[in-house]
């Protein structure tokens, strides 16, 4: 889990990018729903 999370930060830190931020926001709710399947 913590390897996920320090993946998610620099993801990120790498693109600052509005639309990027949003797509990686989209990609961590999409990580918590599978999780939670499970």
């Amino acid at each position: 889990m913590l390897i996920v999370m320090k993946g998610v930060i620099a993801i990120l830190k790498a693109f600052k990018d509005t639309k990027m931020m949003e797509a990686a926001r989209n990609l961590v709710s999409l990580f918590f729903i599978f999780k939670n399947n499970d």
